[in-house]
């Protein structure tokens, strides 16, 4: 029986003491802040949800949902313990962030009390109140904000509660699943030397870590990232790939800027994610049936781990032109999965998870499912979806993917305040669309990428020829003249842009055809250029739309008894389109 590994906790929570709470039903907890003096725990059955508060003040508590984050069009609810009388009253802020009672109290005191430290509240709420003043509770992110105040409410209404405040964005519906580390869990890490971190707002710092021998088959069932204390900002994310097993060992613990001229040679043969982590995540426990296999000929031995650091504060703007809504789509075509399926698994691979991935722009992603003409409920969907919060959605139920299924990764991004192009790439004020879905068991299938064809985007600003032959990125263009020994990113540049246009060319790059790039596990790859089934468009996605050290992934073992673990792996789904091209 092979033996289960464990990948460790990083992120330890500080909870009050459990002591304050008469109910012992509720499944969920979280600190909402790093001083462990605001703790929520949650429970939801139906079409309602209940919460309990456990906060270090004798005054009010503020608990509510944010759109963005900030105090403005907020719903709020604030209650407390005063004169031994509990309150709770269901508020909501204006767009100037003025507070006012509202008039349809959605919020119902279950209990209250308090003690010589903190105060405590029962309440709950229906996830659909339909008040136009309070936030439905979906699946989608929630941007849980939090206040106290060491006073409690008065005739006045709640005083200002300075720097006791704060923000957390969670899953209320679909939380992510933590495990406990059983004493005596056998782990090892996967650390990065000393880092110094350029003057530069983006760094991609690559090494290379070769795994434990081990003499049989494991499973990895946990994976968590170590960062640094007061870094945490740091780190937008960490990538590991699987590298081949013939690769120059001398290279072992060689650190390099990643995709580098002059990085190691070995770097070039690690093409296959094998897990992703993304800023705001936390770690990841695998289903009690499956894990990420390790110990046999084909799985990860030798491996790359690809941090992205990220420095906002040396960013001198770069910004994409005013748009509302831009939407785009990338495709992993009925081609792929047929090819990929057919000769290995014809019936079918089953998807646990999902991770949505986007930049600074990103507001919604959404994964959709085709089978023939007919779309399936999505794979996985974020309406609220924010960049500072982003780990692995596991599904609810296990999804079945079938020879000939299609899906679509689609990006919904708002540059409204943006004033200039944004373009696909690494920085996080460029832009990407990933899906990274977890599945078993393993197919020869590595990525997906789609890319809309360029020359209908040239055309539609006007270009009509370019210099020939076209040798290499970015190629220059020839005529007209106004855009004369121009590439094709200055010229859209130049391009006079407005609201209508970016509109208009929003809905020609979703009917383009698309180039398909579909890649194996060892960087074999076949092109598609096709124009691939597109469902009727709707509005489904609005509506549901210095130096570091120590960047590091910890790895434990675990045995289980008699559990069966599945082996199961990481595929791109129209991922990475951006870092090749951009086309914005």
């Amino acid at each position: 029986m092979p033996e289960p590994l464990l990948i460790a906790c990083l992120f330890a929570t500080l909870l009050v003491p459990n002591t304050f709470s008469r109910e012992t039903s509720y499944k969920h907890r979280a600190a909402l802040d790093a001083d462990g003096k605001y703790d929520v725990k949650w429970r939801f059955d139906g079409a309602t949800i209940s919460f309990e508060v456990a906060v270090a003040t004798r005054g009010y508590v503020g608990f509510g949902f944010s759109p963005s984050g900030a105090m403005a069009r907020s719903d709020l609810v604030i209650g407390g313990v005063s004169g031994g009388r509990p309150y709770l009253q269901d508020y909501f802020a204006d767009a100037s962030r003025m507070v006012h009672r509202d008039p349809q109290q959605s919020y119902r005191l279950e209990y209250a009390w308090e003690n010589d430290t903190h105060t405590v509240l029962g309440f709950s709420r229906d996830l659909l109140t339909c008040d136009p003043n309070d936030k439905d509770i979906t699946e989608s992110t929630v941007r849980v904000i939090w206040a106290y105040h060491s006073e409690d409410v008065g005739p006045l209404g709640p005083m200002y509660h300075g720097v006791n405040r704060g923000r957390k964005s969670v899953r209320l519906l679909n939380p992510a699943k933590g495990t406990a580390v059983p004493d005596g869990t056998r782990f090892f890490d996967l650390r990065n030397s000393q880092v110094p971190v350029p003057s530069k707002d983006t760094t991609y710092w690559c090494q290379l870590f070769r795994f434990p021998e081990v003499q049989k088959k494991h499973h990895v069932i946990r994976i968590e990232p170590l960062i640094q204390k007061g870094h945490e900002n740091l780190v937008h994310h960490i990538l590991l790939y699987q590298c081949d097993r013939d690769l120059d060992e001398d290279d072992l613990g060689t650190g390099h800027e990643c995709y580098h001229q002059n990085m190691p040679d070995s770097f070039q043969t690690c093409e296959t994610v094998v897990f992703a982590w993304a800023i705001g995540g936390e770690g990841f426990t695998y289903p009690p049936h499956a894990g990420l296999s390790i110990g046999t000929s084909i799985d990860p031995f030798f491996v790359l781990m690809e941090i992205h650091y990220d420095n906002p504060a040396l960013h001198q703007g770069r910004f994409l032109k005013n748009m509302t809504i831009f939407t785009f789509e990338c495709h992993c075509t009925q081609e792929c999965l047929q090819e990929s399926l057919d000769h290995e698994m014809p019936s079918g691979i089953r998807v646990f998870a999902v991770l949505l991935h986007a930049h600074l722009a990103g507001r919604a992603i959404r994964t959709r499912h085709f089978r023939g003409q007919k779309e399936l409920r999505p794979l996985a969907h974020d309406s609220e979806f924010d960049f500072n919060f982003q780990e692995f959605l596991a599904l609810s139920e296990e999804r079945l993917l079938l020879p000939g299924d299609h899906l679509i990764t689609e990006c919904k991004y708002n540059t409204k305040s943006r004033k200039q192009m944004t373009w696909g790439g690494l920085s996080t004020r460029d832009e990407m669309c990933l899906s990274y879905l977890l599945y078993y068991p393993r197919i020869n299938l590595a990525r997906c990428e789609s890319l809309p064809e360029i020359k209908g985007q040239l055309k539609f600003i006007g270009v009509k020829e370019i210099q020939m032959p076209v040798r290499s990125w970015p190629f220059v263009i020839k005529s007209p003249k106004r855009y004369n020994n121009l590439s094709f990113t200055e010229a859209m540049d130049k391009f006079r842009w407005s609201k209508k246009r970016g509109e208009a060319f929003n809905e020609v790059v979703l009917q383009l055809k698309m180039n398909v790039r579909c890649s194996k596990r060892g960087q074999e790859e076949w092109s598609v250029s096709e124009d691939p089934y597109r469902p009727r468009r709707t509005s489904l996605l609005l509506k549901y739309l210095s130096s570091a050290e120590d960047r590091s992934i910890t790895m434990k073992t675990e045995t289980r008894g008699s559990v069966v673990h599945i082996p199961v792996f990481i595929l791109h789904v129209c991922s990475m389109v951006w870092l090749t091209l951009g086309w914005f």
